[in-house]
């Protein structure tokens, strides 16, 4: 059974040379996310309607299934932004523009 979307965000990533993705990427892509006042990463899952990939130095609108982030999910707001990394470091950022309920 899948889980459902915790939000829906704006994703810049960065261009290859800015230290983002060297490839594309699909739907399902899984990365970590950094919020400003968590002192913690979390895992998350990234669905994208259109395009179905997404390259460096794209902006797109995704939705995001955090791993593991139960008792941070109430946390969540509209307007909050938050750093995408991957084991090389930032490979984007984003703003969360709508915040699903269960």
């Amino acid at each position: 059974m899948k889980k459902p979307s915790h939000f829906k965000a704006l994703i810049n990533y960065n261009p290859t040379d800015e230290g983002g993705l060297v490839n594309p990427a699909s739907s399902g892509f899984r990365a970590s996310f950094q919020f400003p006042f968590e002192m913690k990463t979390y895992f998350g899952s990234q669905t994208f309607d259109e395009p179905e990939h997404i390259f460096p130095g794209d902006s797109v609108t995704v939705d995001v299934t955090l791993i593991n982030a139960e008792t941070f999910l109430t946390e969540l707001y509209s307007g909050m932004d938050f750093e995408i990394l991957d084991n090389s470091g930032v490979i984007g950022n984003g703003l969360i523009t709508e915040v699903y309920t269960k």
